[in-house]
C-alpha cells in the first residue's frame, strides 16, 4: 500500500467510532509493513503514538488479534483504544486460564520461609572461606541461606527458556572462587529440583509465585488463540516470553524501545536489538517539545544511539529552573526509600500527596510486619503467614523469588511502620492531589504536565569525565521523557551539562 492509499476507519468490516489525527509518515510505514503479513518490529520512542499505531494497524488486519502487555492496568486501558476485533491482555493472564487450577490456587497459600524450606529439603549448613583483603576467613552457610540461593535459583530458571532445572541456574554468592562455586552448585542442585517439583505438584501445599504457572505454561508449546499478535514493552521481555512468541506460527509486532528497558534487573533481556526481524521507526513524540527532546537526546547520545527523538513542533515545552519550591505534577525519584522521605517531606509542608503504589496492601503489610516484631502470627496475610519473626522476612526479600517483598521491607527498615501508616492515611487521590510522587521505574508509561527529577540518582562526575552505568542513563531518559510541558532537572543540571562534554565512563 502507499502512503496515499491510506483510508480511515471501517477497513475489512472494523467499525471506529473515534476520530484520529491523520497518521504520520513512520506511522504509515509501520502499517505498510503490518500488510505484508509478515512479523518485524517498531522501534517507538518516548511518547510516539505507539498505542494508536498498533491500533490503526489492528483496523487493517483481518481476524482476531491479541495485544499482550505486561502490566494489567494497562491491558485494561488499551482495550478501550483496540477495535472489537483485538482483545488486549497480559502474559500472566494468559498463562493463567491455561494451566491446571490446582496449580494456580497455590498462588493464594503462604510461602514457605527460609528456614522452613530449609527443613523440607533436608538442607544442612556448609563450611566455606572467602577471601577479605587477602585474609581467608571461614564462613558458614547456614540452610536458611543455602534455602534462598534455591528460591533465587528457582526465579532464574522461570525467566529462562530452559525446559529443566539445572545447576547454571543457580548462583553462588559472588564472593566465591569458582571452584567452590561450582561445587555448591553440584551439592544444591538436587534440593533445587526437588523444589521445582514442589511446586508443580498440586499436591505439595506451600505457595508459589506467579513465574510458576507461566513457566508451566511456556513448556507446553502453547498455541496463543490468535491470528496476529501485538507485543507492546517488547524491550522488557525476559528469554521465557520471547521463546513462547517466537515459537507462534503466525504475524507477532513487537513494539518497544530499547533505551526504555529499566527492568534488566528481574531478568529483562535487550529483545528489541536481538529480535531477527526487520523493523520501522516512530521517533516523533507527540508527548512534548524540542527542549525535552534535546535533553533526551543528551541521554540517548550516551547510550550510543546515532538516529535522535524529535519533539512536537506543536507541544510547547520548557525547562523550569527549579520546581522544588514551586508548582509541579509529578517528582521522579530513583528509589522507594526517597519517594516515600519525599512523601513524608510534603506532608510536613501541609500538601496533599498522591503515591504511586497500593495503600491498603502497604497498611495491611505493615500491620503483619509490626506483628512479626513483637512476636506475633500475620495470619491472614499470604506474603507473611509462614514466617516466625521480621529477621527471616528480611532475608527472604533478598531472594529472587522473595523480591516482590523488597520494597516493602526496605520502607519499613528506614521510616518505621507508625511513620508510613500514618502516611498512607494522609494520602491524597491523583486526582485531588497537589503532585505525586513515584519513583521513575512506576512512572514508566505515564506522562504529566510538569514533572521534577529527584536528586538520588547515581553518577560521578570529575573535571575529565563522567562515570555512569547504562541502567541509569535509561531510567533518567524514560524519566525525563514523562513530562509535557515542563521538566525540572535542576538536580541533574550537572549530568545534562558535563555528558556531551567530557569523557563518558559506563559504570
Amino acid at each position: 500500500m502507499k502512503h496515499s492509499d491510506y483510508q480511515s476507519p471501517a477497513i475489512h468490516g472494523v467499525s471506529t467510532t473515534h476520530t484520529r489525527p491523520t497518521p504520520t509518515q513512520e506511522q504509515l510505514a509501520a502499517l505498510d509493513m503490518a500488510r505484508t503479513g509478515q512479523s518485524f518490529k517498531i522501534v517507538a520512542y518516548a511518547g510516539a503514538g505507539k498505542t494508536t499505531t498498533l491500533s490503526l494497524i489492528s483496523e487493517n488486519l483481518r481476524g482476531r488479534g491479541l495485544y499482550l502487555a505486561f502490566n494489567k492496568a494497562i491491558a485494561t486501558e488499551a482495550q478501550g483504544k483496540f477495535p472489537p476485533n483485538v482483545r488486549c491482555q497480559t502474559f500472566h493472564s494468559l498463562a493463567f486460564r491455561h494451566v491446571n487450577r490446582d496449580i494456580t490456587a497455590k498462588i493464594q497459600l503462604p510461602r514457605l520461609t527460609p528456614a522452613r524450606l530449609a527443613d523440607e529439603l533436608g538442607l544442612t549448613a556448609i563450611g566455606c572461606e572467602r577471601t577479605i583483603d587477602g585474609v581467608k576467613k571461614s564462613v558458614t552457610l547456614t540452610p536458611a541461606k543455602l534455602a534462598n540461593i534455591i528460591s533465587e535459583a528457582l526465579s532464574t530458571f522461570c525467566k529462562t527458556s530452559s525446559a529443566y532445572p539445572a545447576p547454571r541456574h543457580i548462583t553462588a554468592p559472588s564472593w566465591m572462587n569458582e571452584t567452590d562455586a561450582a561445587a555448591l552448585q553440584q551439592t544444591l542442585y538436587p534440593a533445587f529440583e526437588q523444589r521445582w517439583l514442589q511446586s508443580i505438584d498440586p499436591r505439595h501445599q506451600a505457595g508459589i509465585s506467579h513465574d510458576i504457572y507461566l513457566k508451566l505454561w511456556t513448556l507446553s508449546n502453547p498455541i496463543i488463540p490468535a491470528d496476529f499478535i501485538l507485543f507492546d514493552e517488547a524491550q522488557d521481555a525476559d528469554p521465557l516470553m520471547m521463546g513462547a512468541l517466537i515459537r507462534q506460527d503466525k504475524q507477532t509486532i513487537y513494539v518497544g524501545d530499547a533505551h526504555q528497558q529499566i527492568y534488566e534487573w528481574r531478568g529483562a533481556l535487550n529483545a528489541m536489538k536481538r529480535l531477527p526481524y526487520p523493523q520501522t521507526l516512530l521517533t516523533q513524540s507527540f508527548r512534548f517539545g524540542e527542549v525535552i527532546a534535546d535533553v533526551a537526546n543528551v541521554f540517548l547520545a550516551a547510550l550510543q544511539e546515532s538516529i535522535p527523538l524529535q519533539g512536537n513542533p506543536n507541544q510547547h515545552s520548557t525547562l523550569a529552573k527549579s520546581l522544588v519550591h514551586g508548582a509541579k505534577d509529578a517528582i521522579l525519584c530513583r528509589t522507594n526509600a526517597t519517594a516515600m522521605a519525599r512523601l513524608l517531606e510534603g506532608l510536613k509542608l501541609g500538601h496533599k500527596v498522591a503515591l504511586q503504589a497500593d495503600s491498603q496492601r502497604i497498611l495491611r503489610f505493615c500491620q503483619g510486619a509490626e506483628n512479626l516484631k513483637n512476636g506475633k502470627s500475620a495470619y491472614g496475610i499470604p506474603e507473611l503467614a509462614y514466617f516466625g519473626h521480621w529477621a527471616e522476612v528480611q532475608e527472604f526479600s533478598e531472594t529472587g523469588e522473595g523480591g516482590d517483598l523488597k520494597t516493602w521491607v526496605k520502607l519499613i527498615e528506614e521510616h518505621g511502620t507508625a511513620t508510613i501508616t500514618h502516611a498512607i492515611n494522609s494520602l491524597s487521590t491523583q486526582r485531588h492531589a497537589d503532585y505525586v510522587v513515584s519513583t521513575a521505574h512506576k512512572a514508566k508509561g505515564l506522562e504529566w504536565q510538569r514533572v521534577q527529577i529527584s536528586d538520588d540518582f547515581l553518577y560521578d562526575i570529575n573535571q575529565l569525565a563522567v562515570k555512569i552505568t547504562p541502567e541509569e542513563l535509561r531510567l533518567l531518559y524514560v524519566a525525563c521523557t514523562r513530562a509535557k510541558t515542563l521538566l525540572d532537572i535542576h538536580h541533574i543540571s550537572d549530568l545534562i551539562h558535563s555528558l556531551p562534554h567530557k569523557k563518558l565512563i559506563y559504570g
